[in-house]
């Protein structure tokens, strides 16, 4: 009877160490394997050569010309000049204004205030200096006393912080604002004269560094689009000294967080005025082709294992997959007939083909065309990087421009904060009604404060009398209603509303966010396909990144996303409480 805790097996045992026979792995009919591929047509072949050097040729233009915000069509402008490669691309694009504070009687920019005068401080302690002179700067550039009624309108935590540091710390904003107008400040006490060239100093490499993570962005010139919840610009490069060499490139509807190539369509009814110094310069590359590979194909060597991942024998595709289908035959039939070639291409510019001359292992060379060149003839529908040129409502997908690539200087993984600011925009099929729901606001500490959705409870009456009769239930605080109304025309957009008041009046409901203009006089007007049935949320929060020069960059970026979940209003009309 066989044991159920042992087991035995088969090894092979060889009879000499010598492998030389199973190597080469000997036939003893060799006339029947030839039989066999002439039966197959095996021998039916091509003098066809192996690639054994590409040369590419193309040119790189690099973006000169950068606009923020939307251009009106048939406009052409002096943009103003930039370096494609001086910041990440998202910093440009999603640069939210700059965080300096917009009144000095106010707690705007009270934390960074504060953070930046504490850098102003070590820079000047690392200066050999005759004395310290960190005390006098505090004193005459230290946080003022914020009015009363101002703290009292501030969080605990702000107003903690603001009574905290006001006549104690150093107010970089101040100081800032000081060093603007004078290369050394003045600090009430006398300064040594070989004090003077450390003290200028230490006051220019802190306005660098500080001018390097704030820049002064114009608060007009944002490409945030606060209606529409996206953001949009435009940059412009100069492929050839032709008069029509100018390739203008526009991100319409930008409102993810991945920056790439795919979110910009080219713009033929905008010219941002590059000139013909700017072109872009001839590129060569000499490469050797490498045959392709991909996870499945036959093993290249004889004794070498098969990569297992992907079984193409165990696929089974249905009759109408003709993607399954096509890729299998390649991969199986022709998957040793495709070589690549990788070129290195500069970042951040605007890249075109324009020949591709490859060299086999009999000498002869061939010349390939760029895909969409008129001379190849066909449909010319296909390219594998592609960009369109809408023209119209009427053409939605537009004109294929080929042979185009622009090589976006995109971050790999910026660093992420948490939301400080946070928005909902729903609908309410039961109120009839739109609602811009304020959640989180940013304090003045930079951090995301909750705002409460609580109403107040009904108040009840004498339990003995009628039922209260109540006309109107007020609406949660920092709902906001939006109405459809008619502009322009016929296109139909969601505006601010008023509440009705249990008095009988009506009030507007106030913004308390930046994300929907932070005042009542905004009227918001959001076009009404901006609000889909699911909801929206729009997001505010800041990120940092380290660019390849090895700069610091920091900045305020909005993000949206569709919400899951829609909280109920409860608003109700005409009712009684017992």
């Amino acid at each position: 009877m066989a044991s159920i805790t042992t087991f035995s097996r088969l090894e092979p045992d060889p009879l000499r160490p010598d492998v030389t026979v199973g190597v080469t792995a000997p036939l003893h009919d060799p006339l029947w394997l030839l039989t066999r591929q002439w039966q197959l047509g095996e021998f039916a072949g091509q003098d066809g050569g192996t690639p054994v050097v590409a040369r590419w040729r193309g040119v790189a233009a690099a973006p000169t010309r950068f606009v923020a915000g939307p251009i009106p069509p048939d406009t052409a402008l002096q943009a103003p000049r930039f370096d494609a490669m001086a910041a990440p691309l998202e910093t440009l694009i999603e640069r939210a204004g700059s965080p300096l504070p917009t009144a000095a009687d106010s707690a705007d920019g009270l934390r960074l205030g504060v953070d930046t005068g504490r850098l102003f401080l070590r820079i000047l302690a690392a200066q050999s200096t005759s004395r310290d002179y960190g005390p006098a700067v505090v004193r005459a550039f230290a946080v003022l006393d914020l009015e009363p009624e101002v703290i009292a309108a501030l969080d605990p935590a702000t107003a903690g912080y603001a009574r905290l540091h006001a006549g104690r710390s150093l107010d970089g904003w101040r100081l800032r604002g000081e060093l603007i107008a004078r290369a050394v400040p003045r600090l009430g006490v006398a300064v040594a004269q070989g004090d003077l060239a450390e003290l200028r100093a230490s006051c220019a490499d802190w306005l660098r560094l500080v001018a390097g993570l704030f820049a002064d962005a114009d608060p007009a010139a944002t490409s945030w689009q606060p209606t529409r919840f996206e953001h949009t610009a435009s940059l412009a490069a100069r492929r050839s000294a032709d008069p029509f060499g100018e390739t203008t490139l526009t991100a319409h509807r930008y409102d993810s967080d991945n920056l790439d190539w795919y979110e910009f369509d080219v713009n033929g009814e905008v010219n941002l005025g590059t000139t013909a110094a700017e072109a872009g310069e001839p590129v060569t590359r000499t490469v050797m082709p490498a045959p392709v590979t991909a996870p499945g194909l036959p093993a290249r060597r004889f004794w070498e294992f098969e990569d297992g991942r992907l079984n193409l024998a165990a696929l089974q595709p249905a009759e109408t997959d003709l993607a399954q289908v096509l890729m299998i035959e390649t991969l199986s039939g022709f998957g040793n007939d495709w070589f690549v070639i990788g070129l290195d291409l500069p970042v951040g510019h605007l890249v075109t083909s324009d020949s591709l001359v490859v060299s086999d292992t009999f000498g002869v060379r061939t010349l390939l065309r760029p895909i969409g060149d008129p001379a190849l003839g066909g449909s010319g529908r296909w390219g594998l990087f592609q960009h369109a040129m809408p023209f119209g409502a009427d053409e939605p997908e537009g004109v294929l421009i080929r042979n185009l690539l622009y090589l976006a200087p995109r971050l790999a993984q910026p660093i992420v904060g948490p939301v400080v600011e946070q928005v909902l925009l729903a609908r309410d099929e039961q109120a009839n009604l739109g609602w811009a729901v304020e959640q989180i606001l940013e304090t003045p500490l930079q951090t995301g404060l909750a705002l409460s959705s609580a109403r107040p409870p009904d108040e009840l009456g004498d339990p003995d009398l009628a039922p209260d009769y109540h006309l109107a239930q007020a609406p949660p605080p920092h709902w906001i209603p939006l109405l459809p109304v008619r502009v322009e025309g016929a296109q139909v957009v969601l505006a601010r509303g008023s509440v009705l008041e249990l008095t009988g009046g009506r009030r507007v409901v106030r913004s308390v966010t930046a994300l929907l203009g932070g005042g009542p006089d905004g009227a918001l007007l959001i076009p009404e396909e901006e609000v889909p049935a699911r909801g929206l949320i729009v997001q505010r929060s800041y990120q940092a990144a380290r660019w390849v020069d090895g700069s610091l960059h920091v900045w305020a970026a909005h993000r949206t996303r569709v919400s899951g979940e829609l909280p109920p209003s409860g608003v109700r009309y005409d009712y009684l409480v017992e």
